[in-house]
């Protein structure tokens, strides 16, 4: 059951230090979703969530169009990320490039056994800026995916992407569930600031009537050495 996923109460979220804000889970059974949109140009604001169709519903967060254009200032030298694992939860997805849908969400993969990046953004191994990683959380058609899994991480523990041969460690800061009524696209998305990684999902109570979930889990992580 597919849910959209990034939109949420708290718009300053990923603005602040983790320690002014995060309010880390506990390890807790797994519940099921999916997730996200992309940021408007010139300058991402909040917005609320499109009604579902279809059955599915997509993450929300809307993207600048002219992050619909790959330029040559984003061919950059680093490799793009190809999987993405928690070794504590049993977590391992293989990573795949995504855009904007034609509705402005960010297109995640078909599967919740796919993680997608948002390859208009930062990409692991910038100097600056978010890099943003999102999968559904489950769909009707497959079931429950691995995603589910990162409501048991705790701040402190360890995600690792891999970039071709080369393999990123993050330390997690910040676990947080938001309802999904408004984002800070901004924040999110955001292309200065400290390298960090932010990974989304849906999370909270499934509503059967509107076929989504009610909050969005987002995990932010900084790199280690």
């Amino acid at each position: 059951m597919a849910a959209a996923l990034l939109a949420g109460t708290a718009v300053t979220w990923a603005t602040h230090p983790a320690d002014e804000w995060s309010q880390p889970s506990g390890r807790s059974a797994p519940v099921t979703g999916s997730p996200l949109l992309a940021p408007d140009d010139p300058a991402p604001t909040s917005r609320p969530a499109p009604p579902p169709s279809g059955g599915r519903s997509q993450p929300l967060v809307q993207t600048p169009a002219r992050d619909a254009r790959l330029g040559a200032a984003q061919a950059r030298a680093l490799t793009a990320p190809t999987r993405f694992a928690i070794e504590e939860l049993g977590i391992s997805m293989p990573v795949r490039p995504v855009g904007v849908a034609t509705d402005g969400q960010m297109a995640l993969p078909p599967s919740p056994a796919v993680m997608g990046w948002y390859q208009h953004g930062p990409r692991p191994g910038d100097q600056a800026g978010a890099t943003v990683l999102a999968a559904h959380r489950d769909l009707p058609e497959f079931g429950t995916g691995p995603a589910a899994r990162l409501e048991g991480l705790e701040r402190g523990d360890v995600v690792t992407v891999r970039s071709g041969s080369t393999v990123r460690r993050y330390r997690v800061t910040q676990v947080t569930r938001l309802e999904k009524q408004s984002l800070d696209l901004a924040a999110l998305f955001a292309r200065s600031g400290p390298a960090r990684l932010h990974v989304v999902t849906c999370s909270g109570r499934f509503d059967p009537r509107s076929r989504t979930y009610e909050e969005n889990l987002v995990v932010v992580g900084v790199p280690l050495g």
